[in-house]
């Protein structure tokens, strides 16, 4: 069940506070907005000398900003009649990323906008850092999206590794809602892959989903096989593991996970 959601505006985009305000409707749920403000990054050498109140002033713009965002978000939510918490979350980016992770966890979805290609790249990364980061879902929403989430088709990338097992287990609120679900599983043509889309689709009908399962083949990559067939297929949304790999012990996406997250065209439901 989905009952606390947090919603971390990072772009003063209006797509957030309407899909935001009618996925809390469909889920009963709460809404907690913590709006990030990043302290500006300068180099070390460059800081000591810059007067302190050009720092003060930098950071007060960004609370300012990420308060405006805040309240764009909020005030489509009371539109709807719900009425959020909202915070500005300030500091570095490693401090806002650590309190908005500690935040996700007492909640039961996070929420964020895809970062649009004139964003910071401290906004950008934001979401990686709530992917790896918060143990919750994550509800990608495309900077273009215009409507709310629909649930008549979904589609749901299986791979049959843990990541994939832990994100579809953690998105069957979703799909326990949806008129029809396809799970897939890509076939690459070099060596037959044991992961079984109709095992899977089994799997979701014992929880009440209406699902099927097919294997499909690679057009190329990862992310443009799955987009490309959430085109044809005419999905509202996909589900799928979000991958990446270790180095110096921090996380970074791995290629389909961050293909899908640049390219996508409709919401992704992803976890770590």
């Amino acid at each position: 069940m989905i009952k606390d959601i947090l919603v971390v505006p990072t772009n003063a985009g209006d797509a957030l506070g309407p899909f935001a305000a009618a996925l809390a409707q469909d889920h009963g749920a709460a809404v907690r907005i913590a709006a990030p403000a990043f302290d500006m990054i300068s180099p070390t050498y460059v800081v000591p000398e810059m007067p302190v109140e050009i720092l003060d002033n930098a950071r007060e713009a960004a609370r300012a900003e990420a308060r405006a965002r805040a309240e764009g978000v909020a005030s489509r939510l009371r539109e709807a009649g719900i009425d959020p918490r909202t915070e500005v979350i300030s500091g570095s980016f490693d401090a806002c990323s650590h309190e908005l992770q500690r935040r996700a966890r007492y909640c039961d979805l996070v929420v964020v906008e895809q970062a649009s290609a004139r964003e910071r790249e401290g906004e950008a990364a934001l979401a990686e850092a709530l992917l790896f980061g918060a143990g919750r879902p994550i509800l990608h929403v495309p900077y273009v999206q215009k409507t709310p989430l629909s649930y008549d088709h979904a589609l749901v990338a299986w791979d049959e590794s843990q990541t994939a097992a832990r994100a579809l287990g953690a998105a069957l609120p979703f799909l326990a809602r949806t008129r029809s679900v396809e799970v897939v599983s890509i076939e690459d043509g070099r060596r037959p892959g044991t992961a079984d889309p109709e095992a899977y689709a089994r799997h979701l009908a014992a929880h009440g989903v209406r699902a099927r399962g097919r294997r499909i083949a690679s057009v190329g990559d990862i992310a443009d096989t799955l987009l490309s067939h959430a085109a044809d297929m005419g999905a509202d949304y996909l589900a799928m593991g979000g991958y990446g790999h270790s180095r110096l012990r921090e996380f970074v996406l791995g290629g389909a996970t961050r293909g899908i997250l640049r390219a996508m065209t409709v919401p992704v439901v992803m976890m770590h």
